[in-house]
């Protein structure tokens, strides 16, 4: 079941979220004078170090708490303000993991429960850097290329936005998995915000840009082209939004029905390919609260779901549902809860089953909290229930504690 975790997943708009100078407590503030003076010369720059500690506290697998964390670095150039022409701007994200994480201490369970850790340690190293440029044409139209760390996509998205290291831990609520988008990607993004909604045009290589070849030689195996519609829609004065994405990948994948031949002690199979991947998703949110001095913080409903052609996409379908956001009182803190089901492909299952190998839908509930002790230190719990992928494992919990540094 290895091979499952490596699954990519959704996406949509891209947006970074840059560490902003904020008002500081007296160490900070060296650090965050330094910050303004960069920005107003049009470099921002931002830096956070997330530690966690996770372990398995029921079920079956190794019981331990797991200590590791991320560093990340993140810097964005202003064209305007540097003196080279308005609307220009890049991006890079450097990231760099360190320690264990407690994703491979549930026997039976596919999803890992630790994204921020998950990557870009599933692609074989601890350290990534992503890099793209981009154009804004006025206040609705922007152009990007280049290679996007697609954990960052979330980063900006309310009620449910952190990639991992602010809201969400699992990868299923965190970056909803999707078979056709990569967890590092290479391409370009087309954003035109209209009246009625803001369209989002993605055209990248389907293969992960984590590996150096995918970056040296683009598009070898074919092209995924994704299309996306954000509505807004407010309810009784409070914001929301309503997301439709369609998706299509022309790569070739490993054909599910064939699986279990692979799999056979003998290992003389050939290896039989499908060509083409379909996608589609709704995703919404809506705040049930809002603080009218800043209506980016609140509280709310959320949820998604997607669809795929299930051969060669291990994955047929998926939907989550969720309440999460910040409140009145504390409107620094974040907290969530969400359950999700993701319904792993009939075509791999029969295959499986074929062989004796089972494969069922695995199911997962999630409840955390993420309190700002301070201007730049935030500290949190996390706890999840786990329903394994794998028939016969017993249902899993893990509970951890997160910790982070931003300026």
């Amino acid at each position: 079941m290895q091979s499952l975790r490596r699954l990519a997943f959704a996406g949509g708009t891209i947006g970074v979220v840059w560490a902003s100078p904020a008002a500081a407590d007296d160490w900070a503030m060296p650090i965050t004078a330094v910050q303004k003076s960069l920005a107003d010369a049009g470099v921002n720059l931002g830096f956070g170090v997330t530690g966690f500690g996770q372990g398995l506290a029921a079920g079956d697998g190794t019981y331990g708490i797991q200590f590791g964390g991320k560093a990340d670095v993140l810097l964005g150039l202003d064209g305007g303000r540097l003196g080279l022409w308005n609307g220009f701007g890049v991006s890079a994200h450097l990231e760099q993991e360190f320690g264990q994480n407690a994703n491979n201490l549930g026997e039976g369970s596919i999803v890992p429960v630790n994204t921020a850790l998950a990557f870009p340690l599933l692609d074989g190293s601890t350290t990534d850097l992503s890099l793209n440029v981009s154009q804004k044409f006025g206040d609705n139209v922007s152009i990007s290329l280049g290679k996007f760390n697609m954990l960052d996509v979330l980063a900006a998205t309310a009620l449910i936005g952190g990639g991992g290291e602010t809201t969400f831990w699992n990868l299923g609520l965190a970056a909803p998995i999707s078979g056709v988008t990569p967890a590092y990607l290479l391409g370009g993004i087309l954003s035109v915000k209209t009246t009625p909604a803001t369209f989002t045009l993605m055209v990248y290589d389907p293969r992960d840009a984590h590996d150096p070849n995918v970056v040296e030689h683009p598009f070898a195996t074919g092209a995924t082209t994704s299309l996306s519609a954000t509505i807004p829609v407010p309810l009784d004065g409070l914001s929301g939004f309503h997301t439709f994405r369609v998706a299509y990948s022309s790569a070739t994948g490993l054909d599910l029905d064939t699986v279990g031949e692979l799999l056979l002690p003998s290992g003389s199979a050939a290896v039989d390919t499908k060509q083409g991947y379909y996608y589609g998703s709704y995703a919404f949110q809506q705040f049930l609260w809002q603080d009218p001095d800043k209506p980016s913080r609140g509280w709310g409903l959320f949820g998604e779901f997607e669809a795929t052609d299930g051969n060669p996409n291990p994955v047929s379908a998926m939907v989550f549902l969720g309440l999460g956001g910040s409140t009145p009182g504390r409107l620094d803190d974040r907290w969530g809860v969400a359950w999700f089901d993701y319904m792993f492909s009939s075509h791999l299952k029969t295959a499986l089953a074929a062989i004796g190998q089972g494969l069922q839908d695995e199911r997962g509930l999630e409840a955390y909290y993420d309190m700002a002790i301070a201007d730049h230190i935030r500290f949190g719990p996390d706890a999840q229930v786990i329903w394994p992928g794998t028939p016969g494992k017993a249902t899993a919990v893990f509970l951890g504690t997160r910790a982070r540094l931003v300026f």
